[in-house]
């Protein structure tokens, strides 16, 4: 799996010191890449990649998704807070769950005309 540096971009900074617009785009493209690693294995290195480009994604989600209960912020915690590991599998199975609570609170921001769920 070669790189795809233009589809991923890490989560911008606001120059306000707010939560910066969230880039639907981009973080799809991140959880795409991600989940495609469970069926097609990349290379550890890319896993580090992708694992940096998911964590800033929750970041700026978590400070975006108001209604993220408790429990989703404690659970996105726990998972922000443990590393690759030292194998392959256990790289995949975490960048895995990055991308699921990512593709959680993304479906979980409010966009013009449609309230947060």
């Amino acid at each position: 799996m070669q790189p795809a540096s233009d589809t991923l971009t890490p989560a911008p900074a606001c120059a306000s010191g707010g939560p910066a617009p969230v880039d639907v785009t981009a973080i799809t493209a991140t959880i795409n890449r991600a989940l495609a690693a469970h069926t097609v294995p990349p290379r550890y290195d890319e896993l580090v990649d992708l694992e940096t480009y998911l964590r800033g994604h929750l970041q700026l989600l978590l400070s975006t998704v108001r209604t993220a209960g408790p429990a989703r912020r404690a659970t996105t915690a726990a998972q922000l807070d443990r590393g690759l590991g030292p194998g392959l599998r256990s790289a995949i199975d975490q960048v895995l769950l990055l991308a699921l609570d990512c593709r959680w609170l993304l479906r979980h921001i409010p966009t013009e005309g449609r309230p947060a769920r």
